[in-house]
């Protein structure tokens, strides 16, 4: 597919000290961003066109008695940011570039 990114995602691996870092390899579809915020870090974050609604259950407490009496259900809306760091941005720049890509 010619419309993905790929880019680098580091995630924190629990009870390292000093703190290691996995490395993983995502993607995203360049078709699908919306919009992209330079962060004071030196990163970029790419907000995608991708809302969507994740219904989880919660527990139902009695506000009166503060007890659990079941569970709902809990709607949330969440969109897709993808978070840039170095050569990785320079890449993005590149391919997103109108004036370089005509």
């Amino acid at each position: 597919m010619k419309n993905q990114f790929f880019y680098t995602r580091k995630e924190p691996i629990q009870d390292t000290d000093p703190v290691e870092y996995k490395e993983y390899t995502d993607s995203i579809n360049l078709n699908k961003v919306i919009r992209s915020v330079q962060m004071n870090d030196d990163s970029i974050v790419v907000l995608l066109d991708d809302m969507h609604e994740r219904v989880t259950e919660v527990p139902n407490i009695n506000p009166k008695t503060n007890k659990v009496i079941g569970t709902k259900k809990k709607v949330d809306v969440y969109q897709t940011e993808a978070y840039l760091y170095g050569e990785d941005i320079e890449r993005f720049k590149n391919l997103t570039n109108i004036e370089n890509n005509g």
